[in-house]
């Protein structure tokens, strides 16, 4: 259950050149140092370690914790655990901090948040408490990772090839184990125990007495263990997409799939909006699936700093819903009809510019982590004797056949089975704030309503518009965390999330631009980078015509002091020669500031706009500019013509308004390329 914010992350870094180009700007942030006090157990390194890039006046600290491998055995091997500490900057600071735990398992903390939370310290979900946020063991930059690239070259073999095939992806788990057996990793002592011992020990080696709890997805199961293990420093915790320790993560998921793909499918059909814009969406879906298997389709696909390297992709059924699916987990639900919508028509361009990309190259993902913690726990799992008869045939026997592959991998790595009084429900009273998005695919509230009877002092909280995690996405999860963190025993106030309401986006809500959305088809996230290197020539000719804002008015003062040499007055081209050249001028101006101003916040709103290649159909009224553009340099033309022609105005003034002309033309020539000039029709 791999939960990140890499999507609006990816966006951000690819569109850096896009943004300066249109003058887009960010901001740093200071911090004290953590008056905690550290143990031996912990060693200070450089933040690049974990290639984090605190501001230079920042006191982030980052380090390894050493931790014995099996805590049953303190004096025996051990392990790091990478570690990042974000201090707050607040003058109400708390003590006691909130430990920060991602989910999969395998996911990296340190690359979902600590970054995204230096650039943006306003998403923090507790602006008054330091952030421990670490690597868990075997993920990322811990030591040992129990990272398996085997698996991921031979899913993007399968992509390339267009094929599916359970032996071969057996066989690339089997070929990690062994490289990781032959290292002299003990791989099932990464499990949910040990990992949750793990936290004791880092909060002894930091000095803290007393740590907050955020976990999301299998953080939250994380939290659980850390309840019944080490209760006594625990002062709160917030599970944010709630995973029962009853949850079975190889038979399980299809269930939610299931339901999540009912809530789309038919919540379009129930919307008079959305039905008569997207009409049968639900068996045009299926059907597309069904035709994509039988006769796949080539995409190109890019991987995000890869530079100009890309693939190509032949995009099966299966293929295609299980990257819809990933998509999912981020706050892609407004456009899941409209991208199933232009799929069927034939445009995979944000499933081959965004999604593909995220799921073919991620190489954060510790899946020999995600294997060992798994099959730890479910290992032992007999996929026939589950009963599929609620969901789709076609997921049934999928699921089924991928539960058998895992099993089967679980016996090949000899993974130990946890005590299964450990997988029964906790029963504590530690004040818990439950946290669930009515749109998450793969963790649905009703989990986390499982949890309330052995947890007396939960509070459980449901977003009707969230999705698979609700911290750091919007202020009011952020507030609700906030509250809560200050005091857990009062009544929570959560009226802000009655402002959320649900929405699916039509082509209607959206302006389209067409180079941006070929760019994304071509070359990835990556061709963000070459329309603004498009873009520039008319950013030029835009820069030169703003000197007549201010060449125009001083000569004008500059005439008002000296002589007239000749009596004759302009005619009436000369005398609106200035004019014209500086409304031509604002027009541009407005035209490409408001472009980038539509372009940050259609990112800070909702990052998968720009993976559609469009902004919000409010900026309509932008588009009404090109055209007025258009006219006024071709007025410019006429008027160039006739000062040549009848020898108005001096020499120089004549060729400085042929060179604003010359400008005029180049910029407008400019947006006709782009695409931009007839959008104010769509």
């Amino acid at each position: 259950m791999p939960e990140s914010h890499r999507v609006r992350s990816l966006v951000y870094a690819a569109s850096g050149v896009l943004l300066l180009l249109l003058q887009a700007s960010v901001g740093s942030q200071t911090a004290p140092t953590s008056n905690a006090r550290r143990t031996s157990a912990w060693k200070a390194v450089e933040c690049g370690t974990f290639k984090v890039t605190p501001p230079a006046d920042s006191n982030v600290e980052c380090g390894y914790v050493t931790v014995p491998l099996r805590h049953s055995n303190p004096d025996g091997p051990t392990i790091q655990l990478a570690t990042v500490i974000l201090p707050s900057t607040a003058a109400d600071k708390k003590d006691d901090p909130l430990f920060m735990a991602q989910g999969g398992p395998g996911g990296s903390s340190i690359d979902t948040y600590a970054n995204y939370l230096l650039e943006k310290p306003s998403a923090r979900p507790a602006s008054n408490r330091d952030f421990v946020i670490w690597d868990q063991r075997g993920t990322l930059y811990s030591k040992p990772a129990l990272m398996c690239p085997e698996v991921s070259n031979q899913d993007l073999k399968d992509a390339i090839a267009g094929t599916d095939d359970a032996k071969s992806e057996l066989a690339a788990y089997g070929a990690c184990g062994e490289r990781l057996q032959r290292d002299s990793v003990d791989l099932s002592a990464f499990n949910s125990a040990e990992n949750a011992h793990d936290i004791e020990d880092l909060r002894v080696a930091l000095g803290y007495d007393t740590i907050n709890f955020y976990g999301v997805s299998y953080g939250t199961e994380l939290g659980q263990f850390l309840m019944r293990e080490h209760p006594e420093h625990l002062r709160t915790v917030v599970l944010d997409a709630v995973v029962p320790l009853t949850y079975n993560l190889f038979t399980e998921p299809a269930f939610a799939q299931q339901r999540i793909g009912e809530k789309y499918l038919n919540g379009c059909a129930a919307d008079p909006r959305c039905n008569a814009a997207f009409p049968n969406l639900a068996r045009r879906f299926l059907a597309l699936v069904d035709r994509l298997n039988a006769n796949p389709v080539s995409v190109q696909v890019t991987p995000v700093g890869q530079g100009n390297q890309s693939y190509q992709i032949k995009l099966t059924g299966s293929l295609l819903e299980g990257a819809l699916y990933q998509s999912l987990y981020s706050d892609v639900h407004d456009f899941i009809p409209l991208i199933v919508d232009r799929a069927d028509r034939g445009d995979y361009s944000y499933v081959s510019a965004l999604l593909l990309p995220l799921m073919l190259f991620d190489d954060k993902m510790a899946e020999g982590m995600h294997e060992t913690v798994a099959c730890a726990e479910r290992g032992d799992t007999n996929p026939d004797a589950v009963d599929f008869s609620r969901i789709l045939p076609r997921l049934a026997k999928d699921t089924r056949d991928d539960a058998k592959l895992e099993v089967e991998n679980c016996r090949q790595w000899k993974i130990e089975l946890l005590p299964r009084e450990l997988l029964e429900p906790v029963a504590s009273t530690i004040p818990t704030l439950l946290l669930s998005g009515d749109f998450d695919p793969i963790t649905p509230p009703h989990y986390a309503e499982t949890l309330l009877a052995t947890l007396p002092n939960a509070k459980h909280v449901i977003f009707p518009n969230g999705s698979h995690g609700q911290a750091i996405t919007n202020d009011c999860s952020n507030g609700i965390i906030q509250r809560f963190l200050d005091d857990p025993n009062a009544a929570l106030d959560t009226s802000c999330i009655q402002t959320v309401v649900p929405k699916f986006a039509t082509e209607d809500d959206l302006i389209t631009l067409p180079v941006l959305r070929q760019a994304l088809a071509a070359h990835g996230i990556g061709g963000l980078i070459g329309v603004g290197v498009q873009a520039v020539p008319g950013l030029l000719g835009v820069m030169f015509l703003a000197t007549s804002l201010a060449v125009y008015p001083l000569a004008g003062i500059i005439s008002r002091f000296r002589r007239p040499r000749f009596a004759e007055p302009y005619r009436r081209s000369a005398r609106i020669a200035p004019w014209l050249a500086v409304l031509t001028a604002v027009v541009l101006g407005v035209f490409f500031i408001g472009l980038a101003t539509a372009v940050v916040s259609s990112i800070n709103e909702n990052q998968h706009m720009v993976g559609l290649g469009a902004v919000p159909a409010r900026w309509r009224w932008l588009f009404t500019l090109p055209p007025v553009a258009a006219v006024l340099v071709v007025l410019m033309v006429l008027v160039t013509s006739a000062l040549w022609g009848g020898r108005r105005r001096s020499f120089l003034g004549r060729v400085y308004f042929t060179v604003l002309t010359i400008a005029g033309l180049g910029a407008v020539a400019n947006l006709i390329k782009l695409g931009v000039t007839g959008l104010w029709r769509g």
